[in-house]
């Protein structure tokens, strides 16, 4: 994972709505950059792996998710890519048919382990550490999604090839554990302000998780920088209908397809924030695409069914 065989740049996608207000709206694209280490997670990955690999570590990596934990998919590839064998960590029990994401998974050689819910909940603790060595033997461990300084080292990466590039107004990117927005904060230049979208609902306490990432990756706080905490939809998973219409529309307008765990949430938010007048005329706001869309697999019907429950309702698309 140390060469970057891809190059990213920026494409107007700027919806109606935006310009009718004068806003322009650009897309930064994570998506084309690995098949299967996807978006984001291939930045996260980087600097996590070439340390392991460095310290000639020959125990499993072990890491965290659900049934369609986007981090998993790409981890258990990057390290059957790497020859460094893996194992997830997956809440819930093991059901009688397997997601698509955990049969890719378990393809590429990751020992699936499955806990209940309330285990999974504990996995931060000692206690919970220890009971899993006593299970699985030694394992060199990587967070829930992959969050940790070395991380957000690689995530600072994200802007470097827009260099030559004017400094947007805004720097746009959905939340989960909050390491691409923290290295998204320590290289966006001193005009930018950076609006993080939380997928989870009550998601305030990444404001502590976000500054403790930065302090621990040795990057500086700029406090240029806010959370949108209202654009959950009703919690992690869930979908409304005006969600699935948001990524409809925007998928006819520029090709694109989002996903409604994190990314459609965010231009979602986006769209709240023009109506709300939080963009001045005039604004460049970009929108990091950081993936995810193998985990479309398991929720295309639930989008489908929401996405007519908006046609149904009477509402038409703008």
């Amino acid at each position: 994972m140390s060469s970057t065989d891809f190059s990213l740049s920026l494409r107007d996608v700027t919806p109606v709505a935006f310009a009718r207000r004068g806003v322009q709206l650009q897309l930064l694209d994570l998506t084309g950059i690995h098949p299967f280490i996807s978006g984001n997670k291939w930045f996260k990955l980087k600097y996590n792996l070439a340390a392991y690999q460095a310290a000639g570590k020959c125990c499993p990596l072990l890491s965290f998710g659900g049934a369609w934990s986007n981090h998993l998919h790409a981890l258990a590839f990057a390290g059957y890519q790497a020859g460094i064998p893996t194992i997830g960590v997956i809440r819930g029990e093991r059901p009688p048919v397997l997601s698509a994401m955990l049969q890719d998974a378990e393809s590429w050689g990751m020992r699936l382990e499955f806990v209940s819910r309330a285990e999974y909940r504990e996995k931060n603790t000692g206690a919970f550490r220890i009971a899993l060595h006593d299970r699985l033997g030694a394992f060199e461990y990587l967070p829930e999604g992959g969050s940790n300084a070395l991380a957000v080292k690689g995530c600072r990466e994200i802007l470097s090839g827009l260099e030559n590039s004017d400094a947007p107004d805004f720097l746009c990117c959905a939340c989960g554990t909050g390491a691409t927005l923290a290295g998204l904060i320590a290289a966006a230049r001193p005009a930018t302000q950076v609006l993080g979208v939380p997928a989870l609902k009550g998601a305030d306490f990444l404001y502590d998780d976000i500054r403790g990432l930065l302090k621990q990756a040795g990057y500086a706080d700029s406090g240029r920088w806010r959370l949108i905490l209202s654009a959950h939809e009703g919690g992690y998973g869930k979908i409304s209908p005006r969600l699935a219409d948001c990524i409809e529309r925007f998928r006819l307008s520029s090709g694109v397809q989002l996903e409604p765990l994190y990314t459609g949430k965010l231009l979602l938010a986006l769209e709240d924030l023009l109506a709300a007048g939080e963009f001045p005329t005039g604004s460049r706001v970009v929108m990091v695409h950081t993936g995810g869309l193998q985990g479309l697999r398991g929720m295309a019907e639930r989008l489908a069914g929401q996405l007519q429950r908006f046609y149904d309702s009477g509402c038409d698309i703008q």
